[in-house]
Parts: C-alpha cells; sequence; structure tokens
C-alpha cells in the first residue's frame, strides 16, 4: 500500500490502490494486414503534415511491451515512416523486472506507433511503470517530466475521479515547458482523473468516415468521456473561453480527435492478445492523446492556453466544429462536453514561439596556483532551436582559459579550460563564457577560487611535571609540526609568555626551534596558583600558529 492518503489510495472503500485501466477498444480479431485508418488518411483528415516534429514524445503506460521495438519498426516499415535504428525511439523501465500484460501492450503499440505515425521526425521515448497503480504510474510521469528534450507527454489511462485528486496535480507540470495529454475516457459521459486536472490537455472522441479517400464527415463519438469534475476548480483558460454550466468546476475534454473503433486506426501488436497477434483496428480516446502530444511535437503550441485563446480569436482557423452526436451530452456549437473545442485542422495553435537557447556553465571550481582545472559549457536549445552557437570566453586576473569546441551545434556541450599561471595571487577571479549566433547572445559566468599556498601548523605545549614548588625551575617545551603531513618544523621562531596568578608576566621570544622543538627553562617565583603558558610560533610559508598550556604552583 502506498504512503497517500486515503481518499487517494483507496477512493471507492474497496481497501485497495486506486488503479488505472487503458482507454483502446478493438473492432475486429487481429488479421495479416492492417484494416483500420492510415497514417495518410488521419493526416488528411486533420491538415497535418507528411513529414515534421521535434524534440521528444513521452510515452506514460504500465507493465512492460516485450515487442514493442519491432512492432513499431514493422509499423514503420508498413507506411514508409523513418525506422527507429535511424534513433527515433528509446525504451525506459521503471524497474528491473517489470510484468507484461497484454491489454497495456497492445496500449503501448498503439500510443508509441501513432505518436510515431503522426511526428515522424520527433523522438519517441517510451516509460513503463512498474504497474498501473498510481504510485507506479505518477513515478513514470515524474521521470518523463523530467527529461529536458521532452516537449510532449501522452498518458492514454484515467480511473476514477476522488477527493483531493488537485492535490496531486502537480506532476502533470514541466520546467521544461512540456504539455501533458490525457485519453478522456471510453463509457460516455462522465469524468476521469488525470483528464479533470487542468494541467492537462483532455482528448475526446470522434467518429471519421470516408468515402475512398475523401473525409465526408467527423462526428461525436458516443464513448467519448466527458462532463463537469466533481473536484477540480474551472480553470482560468475555460472561464476566459466562457465555457458555460460548470458551476465553476473543470469542463471535459479539451478537444477531440478520432476514437471510434468504427473508424478506428491500424496498430501492429506481436505480443499476443487474446490469443492473437497481427494487425488490429483500434479506437479510444486513447488513440487521440498520443496523437495530440505529436501535434505537440510538430507546432509545439498545442497548450490549453493556446487552445481556447486560438479558438475564441478565430475558431475556423484552427479547428473543425463537432456539431453532431452525443455521448450523454450532446455536440453543439463552440464548446461542448463530448468534443470539447473540437478536432484540430492544423499543428500550429498560436505564433511559434522565437527559437533560442540557454547557457550555462559548472560553477564554482577550485583551482591551485601552477595547475588547471575544468568547467562544462552547456547549450540548451529552446523553442526548436536549430542554429549553431559560437562560444568566447573572458577573464579577470592572469588565467588562460581554451573552449573544445568553440562552436556548438543543435545544442550539447563544451569543456571550458582554465589554467592558473605560477605567481597568480589567491583569490575568486571570473570568467565569463559568452554564446552566439546572430542576433542571439548569452552569456554565463564561472567562479574560480584560487586557494592560499600559504601552509597551516599545529603547536602543542607541555611541561616536564604538573606540578611545581615555589622557586623550582620549570621546563616547556613547544612543538611545531606541519598540519597536514604531521612532519617537525625545524627553523620555525618560537615566542612565549607566561602569566602568573597575580598578573605579572615573563617573555621570552625568537628562540629558534631548531629540530621543530624548542625548551624553556622558567624560573618559578613565590607566587603560587595556576601559570598561564601562550606560544606563537612563525616559520616562512606557513601562517601563524599559536599554543597554550599551563602547570601549577603549590
Amino acid at each position: 500500500m502506498s504512503s497517500f492518503p486515503t481518499s487517494f489510495a483507496d477512493p471507492d472503500g474497496s481497501g485497495k490502490e486506486w488503479t488505472a485501466h487503458t482507454g483502446f477498444h478493438i473492432k475486429n480479431a487481429a488479421t495479416s494486414g492492417p484494416t483500420g485508418l492510415s497514417p495518410i488518411q488521419i493526416k488528411s483528415a486533420y491538415n497535418l503534415p507528411q513529414t515534421g516534429g521535434s524534440g521528444t514524445i513521452a510515452i506514460v503506460d504500465a507493465y512492460d511491451d516485450p515487442t514493442v521495438t519491432s512492432d513499431l519498426d514493422t509499423f514503420s516499415s508498413q507506411f514508409g515512416l523513418p525506422m527507429i535504428s535511424t534513433g527515433y525511439f528509446t525504451k525506459n523501465k521503471m524497474a528491473t523486472s517489470i510484468p507484461v500484460d497484454a491489454g497495456w501492450a497492445l496500449e503501448i503499440s498503439l500510443d508509441v506507433q501513432w505518436a510515431h505515425a503522426i511526428a515522424p521526425n520527433a523522438k519517441i521515448l517510451l516509460v513503463e511503470a512498474r504497474s498501473n497503480s498510481i504510485t507506479d504510474l505518477l513515478a513514470a510521469v515524474d521521470y518523463a517530466r523530467s527529461q529536458p528534450d521532452v516537449v510532449a507527454i501522452s498518458m492514454s489511462w484515467g480511473g476514477n475521479e476522488f477527493s483531493g485528486e488537485s492535490s496531486y496535480d502537480s506532476h502533470f507540470t514541466s520546467s521544461y515547458g512540456a504539455a501533458f495529454f490525457v485519453s478522456s475516457g471510453d463509457s460516455g459521459a462522465g469524468v476521469s482523473w488525470p483528464a479533470s486536472s487542468s494541467n492537462v490537455v483532455a482528448v475526446g472522441g470522434t467518429t471519421l468516415t470516408f468515402s475512398g479517400s475523401t473525409l465526408t464527415s467527423e462526428t461525436a463519438w458516443s464513448g467519448s468521456g466527458g462532463g463537469i469534475s466533481r473536484y477540480e476548480a474551472e480553470p482560468l483558460y475555460q472561464l476566459n473561453y466562457g465555457v458555460s454550466g460548470t458551476n465553476g468546476y473543470r469542463a471535459v475534454p479539451d478537444i477531440s480527435y478520432n476514437g471510434d473503433p468504427v473508424s478506428g486506426v491500424s496498430v501492429y501488436d506481436s505480443t499476443p492478445y487474446s490469443g492473437q497477434t497481427g494487425w488490429w483496428k483500434v479506437g479510444g480516446t486513447s488513440a487521440g492523446a498520443p496523437q495530440w502530444a505529436a501535434i505537440q511535437a510538430l507546432g509545439h503550441s498545442a497548450t490549453n492556453s493556446n487552445l481556447y485563446t486560438d479558438a475564441k480569436t478565430s475558431y475556423s482557423s484552427y479547428f473543425r466544429d463537432i456539431t453532431q452526436g452525443s455521448n450523454g451530452y450532446p455536440a453543439t456549437t463552440g464548446y461542448d462536453m463530448v468534443t470539447g473545442l473540437g478536432s484540430p485542422l492544423t499543428q500550429y495553435f498560436a505564433a511559434p514561439p522565437t527559437p533560442d537557447f540557454a547557457l550555462s556553465a559548472m560553477t564554482p571550481i577550485s583551482i591551485p596556483v601552477g595547475s588547471y582545472g575544468t568547467s562544462t559549457v552547456t547549450v540548451t536549445p529552446l523553442n526548436s532551436y536549430t542554429g549553431t552557437v559560437s562560444l568566447t570566453a573572458t577573464h579577470t586576473g592572469g588565467l588562460t582559459t581554451t573552449l573544445n569546441p568553440t562552436s556548438v551545434i543543435n545544442g550539447g556541450t563544451s569543456t571550458l579550460t582554465i589554467t592558473v599561471p605560477t605567481g597568480t595571487s589567491p583569490g575568486s577571479y571570473t570568467v565569463t563564457v559568452t554564446g552566439t549566433d546572430g542576433t542571439l547572445t548569452h552569456t554565463t559566468q564561472v567562479t574560480v577560487n584560487i586557494p592560499s599556498t600559504t601552509k597551516t601548523m599545529s603547536v602543542t605545549v607541555s611541561t616536564d611535571r604538573s606540578s611545581y614548588s615555589r622557586g623550582s625551575t620549570a621546563r616547556i617545551t613547544v612543538t611545531a609540526k606541519d598540519q597536514t603531513t604531521g612532519s617537525l618544523l625545524a627553523g620555525a621562531s618560537v615566542t612565549i609568555t607566561v602569566t602568573s596568578p597575580t598578573g605579572s608576566k615573563w617573555t621570552s621570544s625568537g628562540r629558534t626551534a631548531s629540530n621543530g622543538r624548542v625548551t624553556f627553562n622558567y624560573r618559578i617565583g613565590s607566587t603560587r596558583g595556576t601559570y598561564s603558558i601562550a606560544a606563537t610560533v612563525t616559520l616562512t610559508g606557513y601562517q601563524t600558529g599559536t599554543g597554550s598550556g599551563s602547570f601549577l604552583v603549590n
């Protein structure tokens, strides 16, 4: 059992942790060849380009699909897509050993193949959770959103809403700007989580009808999940658009896509499902989530903020309005709770942001005089940046610097080597690295700390006895050693001061410790009590050392 609160771990009172289910539906038994819609038909229906895509699309699903790689190759070969051998696909398992689930394996094949179909030049990262428990799925989501090159995250799964669900919506945020896409469900009117999260784009379902290769209509699919959340507040983008009848709660879905298994897409899966392998005709809102994630990889603008803004300002330029059909809620003009804003007519939903890059470096670094050190300079592409950044370094003091390489293409790293010449004064220095590409210029600074070359010593003070009689002589020995090596410091200059209880003192200065030790004879007067000894030791190349001791006079 996880450490989530009761309302999360056990939302239905069954004593079991919240689990997710997939959202695919199959129309027919497996066949030896594809019988569903092809990538060309889908792209034609939604006015999408045949090629394109950048960044990485992360697919988060549960359990292991052992044949996903070979199945993606079969799919790609069938439809003339780039093969994964060219570096388009990576699989990350969240545990060393993950069981195989036939249903989830078919879901994975659907998600991976159709994300690749829509954005064939984008990379695919499949993240396999250990199970369909929410603990494991969110761990997989967290891994996906931690990857800096991920631009879209697809989650074709969901489950019942539960009290407190909004507390976990922070998992659907990305410091790198990735957008999250979730299937809205396949049981008609009703809302599931995480589709209800205001941080995700919830994808509903439609039915495509073709006459030959020509699209004749798109209507609402009766299985498309949609409605009003019980727990999630209405987000600002829906308020600004003017979604009505929500009573202050989140409406689902946001947009839609082909989901009816009658107009399902072709998927190849060689992990046996219901004892069969081969080509399946697959539908469900889980078919739409990865394809919308791919649209994000094509245009880098398919966020809810952009979608609702564009629908309000120029609806017909961006969306096909679905006005026929029902899931229990009717499809109507504009937004409705079966198809959301509608289906896409473009991959661009706002003016694409200006391509740019960020520059960073490892700092601070410590370099001794007469030595050198390195710092890794990183160029991170932003907003689909694909240029060449020229790098230069300037610095304070007498340091010398080199960069290798001096230019970075499409993001990457360069090694900054910093040399501290002999004679450089200890202290803090700054190296400024500048990256330039045309009018784009950014800088980052590396702090170089040069430690002092002065060594340190340890000083001990001892006497031949712990107590003396008045008028006797105390033998005081001062020992000086190197703090690091422990070796005796011959040639050190030693000064001691002896203070009696009445405040009078005796000082002997400038004695040389020829072998690292020096002994003083102190004639004790008539005052009883504890006498204090303070020793000061100096030696060229070392910091001044001090030590102390005491003895008793009876």
